[in-house]
């Protein structure tokens, strides 16, 4: 499989991408066709659905939604893949997006005061140290990692509901537990602002207009965007918590250096 599967799909608000061809410190390449990540698969097109098939001849599909942002939005799964749902955060804790999109309109639209709205946002630099503090959220990612490393017959697609958070620190990790220096890392998380730059205009516009505040209308923006102090903010506090990203791998998602070896022998190129 080669570099031209990533245009199979022809969506580009699915925030696809093949993580095929990223290249290692070493100078090794991940093969394409084994890891891909996308937004949710609600809308998938039929054309996209054969080429998830044909193409790469997908395993699993792992939805980390929580039930309430798949309430309505339930994914399309290709013909010949297993549906897994592995929910990063539980009800109890937090939903990264809330399923965002319609549901920050109608926040934007219903709040009963500017500080409701305020706090329905959430402040991404809080959020993402919550997938190396809050146990049930490790033990999940630990589970989505395992399944991805574990499988040899064929890709596995991983997505939340925009592609963006939880599916970008499941990406960072994988892509650093291959040695891939975080320069690269970084750059495949802030690609998702390709997809995402047009809603976070969109509904910020409509924030400081139903709102009238410049304060909402700037955390609207910022919550639909990646940004490197988000990414950042999940590195510092395993390095804070662990002592190292190798500690928080080994203590915190209980995945040995042997099975990182293992997975690297099969992936790396």
């Amino acid at each position: 499989m080669t570099a031209d599967m990533n245009n199979a799909i022809s969506d580009k608000k699915l925030n696809f991408r093949d993580l095929g061809g990223t290249v290692t410190s070493d100078g090794r390449k991940l093969r394409y066709g084994v890891l891909l990540r996308s937004a949710k698969l609600s809308k998938l097109k039929p054309s996209d659905s054969r080429a998830l098939t044909d193409f790469y001849k997908l395993k699993y599909v792992i939805d980390v939604r929580s039930d309430i942002e798949k309430d309505g939005r339930e994914d399309i799964i290709p013909a010949g893949a297993e549906y897994v749902e592995i929910p990063v955060f539980n009800e109890n804790t937090l939903s990264i997006t809330s399923g965002m999109g319609a549901d920050v309109f109608a926040a934007v639209k219903q709040a009963k005061s500017k500080r409701e709205l305020l706090n329905y946002i959430p402040e991404l630099t809080d959020v993402y140290p919550l997938m190396v503090t809050d146990e049930y959220a490790v033990s999940q990612i630990s589970k989505c990692l395992k399944l991805m490393m574990s499988n040899r017959e064929g890709a596995t697609l991983f997505h939340c509901t925009a592609g963006k958070d939880r599916t970008g620190v499941i990406s960072a990790l994988l892509l650093t537990m291959l040695g891939v220096p975080y320069e690269t890392v970084l750059a495949d998380y802030m690609k998702t602002n390709e997809v995402s730059g047009k809603n976070s205009k969109k509904y910020s516009f409509l924030a400081r207009v139903f709102m009238r505040d410049k304060a909402i209308a700037e955390k609207v923006y910022r919550v639909f965007r990646a940004e490197k102090e988000y990414l950042d903010s999940f590195f510092q506090t395993a390095d804070k918590n662990f002592g190292s990203f190798e500690n928080f791998v080994s203590e915190g998602l209980k995945i040995t250096p042997e099975e990182i070896e293992d997975f690297k022998s099969f992936i790396l190129d």
